[in-house]
């Protein structure tokens, strides 16, 4: 039944380290539950998300929204070179998972990123050419957990939400697809994801 694979990318395919990274930037001490939750809520993070300001215009909001403080160049400059290394790297084996799906299934991006990460996921982490589909936040106008980046997917590959397997490591980005009819699971790295795939016959 399942003819696309849709899978996100941050803590899914790409590592994104432990959670202090996470609290550093929204000022918290939050697990990572609550942490992930609070970003997703940020109106800084989705405004960057969404492609509507730049990298610097970010920081610098962000850094007034959790701090209640305008930031200095000094800041803002070391936020932006911090935030752009984030992402580690693949997780030891996702290049090789997306290699093993099956030919007949469609693979697809679905992730909230931006124009600071994007460069490095495809080409320093090689991931352009990987899949038939990318779908980023930041070129679409609108992210998960939003409805509407959803029924950009399924409007873009025509097919049913029951024809789509989502794996994500956020539950409300799950619950948003399975509101719609998508089959979701939430994972947290590539022996979970494969896990997934497995137990729905996806893999070679």
């Amino acid at each position: 039944m399942v003819k696309v694979i849709l899978f996100d990318l941050g803590n899914v395919l790409v590592d994104l380290g432990e959670t202090d990274k996470l609290n550093t930037m929204l000022v918290s001490h939050d697990n990572e539950k609550n942490a992930w939750l609070k970003w997703l809520a940020s109106p800084s993070v989705k405004a960057f998300d969404t492609g509507q300001i730049a990298l610097a215009d970010f920081a610098t909001s962000l850094i007034k929204e959790v701090s209640g403080n305008r930031p200095d160049s000094v800041q803002v400059k070391r936020f932006c070179d911090e935030f752009t290394a984030w992402p580690r790297g693949l997780f030891d084996g996702a290049l090789a998972l997306i290699d093993s799906v099956k030919p007949h299934i469609h693979k697809g991006i679905l992730s909230n990123t931006n124009a600071a990460h994007w460069p490095r996921l495809m080409q320093e982490m090689a991931l352009a050419g990987k899949f038939d589909s990318y779908f980023a936040s930041h070129h679409l106008g609108f992210a998960k957990p939003e409805v509407a980046i959803y029924q950009q997917v399924l409007s873009a590959l025509n097919v049913t939400p029951q024809e789509i397997l989502f794996i994500d490591d956020n539950q409300i980005n799950i619950d948003a697809a399975r509101g719609l009819g998508m089959q979701a699971h939430k994972v947290k790295g590539v022996i979970e994801a494969k896990s997934v795939l497995n137990d729905y016959n996806l893999l070679n």
